[in-house]
Parts: C-alpha cells; structure tokens; sequence
C-alpha cells in the first residue's frame, strides 16, 4: 500500500430540498426558487452571474429536479471560477463529462439505470408500445397528448412531459443518452416479435415467453417467431409458457447441432475452441464461472471483452451474465466442464499447487515441500510502491513469494522472477513470468505477479488482464482479486474495485490490506461512513500485533487513512487525533504530517497549521514531489490568514519545484483576488 495521494478537502455536498420525482414543466414555475437554488448550492460563489448560470443548469435539466441537484452539485465542486460569458460553457462541460459520456459510471447512472429498466420492463404497459411512443416523440419532436395508458405510462416514467396539448422530451440530458440511434437499435434488436398477434389471444404474454428464451438476441427472436409464424394451432390464453417452451427445447436446445439454430451455435462454438484473441481454456474458465455464479463483476479485462464479442454473454449495469437461456442450456455447465477436461491437462506442478500460496518470510528457509507459511505468524512484509495516479491514494502491492515445491523448471524460473521484481526489475520479471506462461499457462500465481509488476509500471489495463487471467484460472486466487481491484481502481472503476476487494475479503478476511484497499475506493466514491467503518476494521486487524516495528509502520498507514476518510466528512477534530495516532507509529510518514496540516487548516488553527509545514520542509527528508505539495498547502494557509505575500511566495515555490502544479497556480491566482 502507498502513500496517499495529495487532494485539497472536498467541498462539502449540500442536502437538496428537491424532490426525487415529480417533473416541473416549464422554467417560470421554477423561478420563485431561483435565490434559494443559488444560495442552497452556493452559486453564487462560484459564477459572477449566478442567475444566467442556473438558467444554463435549467436548459440542460429541464427542472426536472434530480438532474437539477445533480448538476448544482457537480458546480458546487467545480473549483475555478466561471465568468461571464462562460456559463454555457462551464455547464455543458460538466454535463457531457459527468452525466452523458459512459452514463452508466457516472455521477447520475442510478436514476438513469432505472428508467431504461421501467422502459424495458415495465409492469404497466407492453414495452414494445412504450419504446415505439418514445422514438415518435423523439423523431417528430412532439406528439399531441390523447390520454392513452401508453403516454400516461411514459410520462410516469418522466421521460417525456406534457406542455398544453402535446408531448416532448423532457430535457437535454435524457435526449442525449435516450437518443435516435439507441432506441433505433433497441427496437431493431425487438422487430421480428411485432406479428404475434396473430398467434395468440394474449400476444403480450407470448411475447414475454419469447423474450424470456432469447434474452432479445436478435437471431433467436427471429428464429422463435418463425417457429412459432409456422405452429399450427392458435395459442389460447395461459399456454403461452407450454408452448414456447416446447418450441425451444424441440427444435432448438435437443439434438441443436443439426436443429434450426444450428449454424449460429456452431460458430460460438468455433469462437470458444479456436478463438484468435484469446487462450480458449481462460475463455471456457471465464463462462464457467459466470454459469456457475450467476454474474461476476465487468472488469473490461480482455477475456471478458472477447466473450462479450462472441454473445454468449452480456453486460447489464456493471455484471456479466450469460445471454439467454438458450445459450445457457446448449452450453450448460455439464458442457463447460467436460469440454474444460477434454482440453485442459494438468501442468507438471498442478498437482502440488495449493489453493493460493501465501507470501512467507524472506529469512524462511527454502524447503521443497508445499507447507505454507502463515504470514500473521512472522513480520508482514508488504511492498509499498507508488503507482502514480495523480488524484489517488495508491495501493499497495502484496506480491506471492512461492511455495517451493519441488526443484521443477517452473518453480526455479518463478523464484528468479520474483526476486528481479522484489530489485525493482519490473519489466525483466514480465519477460520471466511469461517464460513460465509459456510452459504452464494455467500456473496462476504468474498471472497474479506478472499483474503486480506490469501494475509498477503504471500498465493498469494489461494488470487487470494479467490478474483477471489468475481469477479465472483460480476461483480462491486471493492475491489475485486484490490485484485485480488495485488495477480497477486505478482504471478509475471503483464499483469494480470493490467488488474484487470483497472477492479478496471473503478469501482471507484477516489480511488488513485488502480492508486499506477497499477504504480508498470508497472514498473515491464518496462513500465516507462504508470507508470509516472498512478503515476502522484494518485497524483491529494490525493492532494485535502493534508490538512489530513493520506493523507500527502499516498501522501509521491505516490510521492515515482514516484520517483522510474523517476529512471528507469532514471531521477535522476527529481526523486530528487519527493522524497523531498515526504520527505516533511513524514520526516520518510523509502522509499523516501532511494530513495533520490540512486537519488544523479545517480548524481554523491556521499558526498550527503553518508550524507543522514548516516543521516538514525544515526537518523532514522529502522529496520533490512531497517539497512541492507541502510549499502547496503552506501557501493555501497563508492565504487564509490574509497574508497575501507569503502566500504567493510558498505557491512559487510550490511552482518552482513542479512547474505544472495546476492546483498551485489555481490557489495563486484566486489568493488575495
């Protein structure tokens, strides 16, 4: 684990007293609200005109009241300035780049999500009705209102709103992610099923029945329907289900390789056997592990990309899950796994192999057995490396020392390889992990340490493959996940990341890095009191033996944490006393002095606070870097105490010794204006 990264106190976020539902037509019903908007989110302070700039959120929103908060939000955290002439600007960068691009990671993906669920599965009204409404409104721009259960249906859903007599779009935002192209293709995907009408009494429920099947896979939609086009009988009311079924497992599922689908499933087939992009077994490992739990995290790892290429799987929200049932019962875990003993044979030390080997001590002697050593019974030997991502607090690299089982080629190659990474050699331990992967590709634990050294070499999408393979090879590769969740993190997928945080937790609960880990993806989710709570079990975990001068040091990391995590809050009292704490394993922890600065800034104890950064750059041994964000921070309370000359002395110097500090010029610039 690392040191934590250098970040100025986050603006508080204000509580709203907008409702969550309910849309607000027309901006005039609005304006009675204007100076109390301003004021709630602090507008004001953050334009010279903070009317036009809320007529700006206004024309993005349409009033609808939880974009509108989301939006004041976002500028309420926007750290420059904006002037006049600027607002529509500042507005429609902070929309595209926060709200629309890759909605479904960003700050409004919730409320998002949830009306493309009530869209496609909505209890009310047929869908298909509900979407082709929509794409009307959206390619005529409006639609007289007349009443129907469908309008009253997506009006409920807030998509669309009503103004006098006809329906449109309710704002910017939901006509950019909902657009032309999306629904075109949604209803594209949905054609085939448009003539079943004609077969049954209750075509909204044969509808369903088809639907559950083929998950909307196109070619199966059109396959069903024209077995269902071609069903001789008319299908009365509560035989839908029956039918479809029957439909299913008699002329697709049973005997498929020579059934009507039959060429579409043998090219799948093809994919996974003889799949150019990707080592087929890690491709059949990955699909059996979603058959087998249901979903797994979406990493974006290429394995996962490769399968999602094929259409075997899909991706909904942040899972992975098989496409349909069809696919799921030609390709059934019985399948998965046979094909998985046909092709796969066991590697010259697979027999051996335990579960996941631990990291033993470097003064253990070397035996060839494969007894592992219990780390929690010698010092914890952790490797903090930095990592590099400006704006986060690195995590730390926990690398697998192997188990010596025997004196094979592997064993001895993997050995050499550790020992160039533990030199800082990272790239000629990648070139040794792989000489292994060549001779074993399923010896996990290269995959795993192949990830930490590509990871020390900022190369974080290659480390979520790397560490993917492992996770895949090995469903209890515990060092594995926390690699994995180290590179989503720092990928910025931090929903991801603590998915395989949990995956390493519920491996190993008693390992306090993995709780470090999580803490700080929470945090970069601003996920203040889930972090607390992850921090503060960290701590128990290091305390029993705080006795250990190593663990002194990991406990002076974990109550710096914390203090971070009370800072966001922000609970600077209570942050204080966490950095002492901290300060009082490790005097010299870069981190904790510099959050103990920042803690008395929130104070207000402004003379204490330029005493400990003083104290830093007077004694400490910093480096460059750490010199230039403590000048940064000194320069930040001069200026609160109104001393405008020291202060633009300490952020040059700040500038000095980084000269593209952005923050500092910021601070600069604004200091004393």
């Amino acid at each position: 684990m690392q040191q934590e990264d250098k970040s100025e106190i986050p603006n508080h976020i204000y509580q709203s007293t907008f409702h969550q539902s309910g849309v607000i037509p027309e901006f005039t019903h609005l304006r009675p609200f204007n100076r109390s908007t301003i004021k709630l989110f602090k507008l004001d302070e953050k334009a010279s005109r903070p009317d036009i700039l809320l007529e700006e959120i206004l024309s993005w929103t349409g009033a609808q009241p939880f974009l509108t908060q989301k939006l004041c939000q976002l500028l309420a955290e926007f750290e420059a300035l904006i002037g006049a002439g600027e607002e529509a600007a500042a507005v429609e960068q902070l929309v595209q780049t926060r709200l629309i691009n890759h909605w479904e990671t960003q700050a409004a993906s919730e409320h998002l999500k949830a009306i493309r669920e009530r869209l496609f599965r909505n209890k009310q009204c047929n869908s298909l009705s509900l979407q082709q409404l929509y794409q009307q409104i959206l390619s005529l721009g409006e639609v007289p209102a007349d009443g129907s259960p469908v309008q009253a249906e997506l009006l409920n859903l807030g998509l669309i709103i009503q103004q006098e007599d006809k329906l449109k779009i309710s704002n910017r935002i939901y006509q950019s992610v909902f657009n032309q192209s999306w629904i075109d293709q949604e209803l594209a995907r949905l054609q085939p099923l448009f003539k079943l009408g004609e077969k049954a009494s209750r075509p909204d429920i044969l509808l369903e029945e088809v639907l559950s099947w083929t998950g909307a896979q196109p070619f199966f939609n059109q396959k069903l329907c024209q077995l269902l086009a071609e069903f001789e009988a008319f299908i009365p009311a509560g035989e839908e289900a029956a039918t479809v079924e029957q439909l299913v497992r008699t002329c697709l599922i049973s005997h498929w390789e020579t059934q009507a689908a039959s060429e579409h499933l043998k090219a799948i087939q093809e994919g996974l056997f003889r799949n150019k992009q990707c080592d087929p077994p890690l491709l059949l490992r990955l699909y059996q592990q979603i058959l087998s739990l249901g979903e797994v995290p979406a990493d974006g790892s290429l394995v996962q990309a490769e399968l999602l290429n094929l259409g075997l799987i899909i991706q909904q929200e942040d899972k992975l899950k098989v496409s349909n049932r069809i696919y799921q019962s030609v390709f059934s875990l019985n399948w998965v796994t046979q094909e998985l003993e046909k092709s796969l044979q066991p590697s010259l030390s697979e027999s051996t192999r335990s579960a996941q080997s631990k990291p033993v001590p470097e003064s253990a002697p070397l035996k060839g057995t494969n007894t592992i050593s219990n780390p929690r019974n010698a010092i914890f030997r952790r490797i903090w490396v930095s990592l590099g991502i400006v704006g986060l607090v690195f995590l730390g690299v926990n690398v697998i020392r192997s188990n010596l089982f025997g004196h094979s080629e592997v064993e001895i190659l993997f050995q050499q390889a550790n020992q160039l990474y533990y030199q800082g050699k990272s790239q000629e331990a990648i070139t040794k992990y792989n000489e292994i992967l060549k001779i074993d590709s399923n010896y996990y634990q290269a995959w795993t340490n192949r990830g930490y050294a590509l990871g020390s070499l900022q190369e974080y999408n290659k480390m979520l493959e790397s560490c993917s393979a492992a996770t895949i090879i090995e469903l209890k590769a515990v060092y594995a996940w926390n690699c994995k969740g180290e590179a989503l993190h720092n990928l910025k997928q931090y929903d991801q990341a603590i998915a395989a945080f949990d995956e390493a937790i519920a491996l190993d609960s008693k390992d306090p890095v993995f709780w470090i880990n999580k803490t700080e993806s929470l945090l970069a989710k601003k996920k203040t009191d889930k972090a607390l709570a992850v921090i503060d079990e960290a701590i128990k975990l290091f305390e029993p033996i705080k006795e250990k001068e190593t663990s002194q040091r990991n406990l002076s990391v974990a109550f710096s944490h914390k203090g971070k995590v009370l800072l966001q809050k922000p609970e600077y009292r209570e942050a204080l006393k966490a950095y002492d704490q901290a300060l009082a394993y490790n005097p010299n922890y870069f981190a904790a002095q510099r959050g103990r600065g920042i803690a008395l800034q929130g104070l207000g104890r402004y003379d204490e606070a330029t005493a400990q950064f003083n104290q830093m750059l007077n004694v400490s041994k910093l480096k460059q870097v750490q010199k230039a964000e403590t000048w940064y921070y000194l320069g930040l309370t001069f200026c609160r105490l109104s001393e405008i000359k020291k202060a633009h002395i300490a952020l040059e110097e700040a500038l000095k010794l980084k000269s593209d500090y952005q923050a500092a010029k910021t601070a600069k610039m604004n200091c004393g204006t």
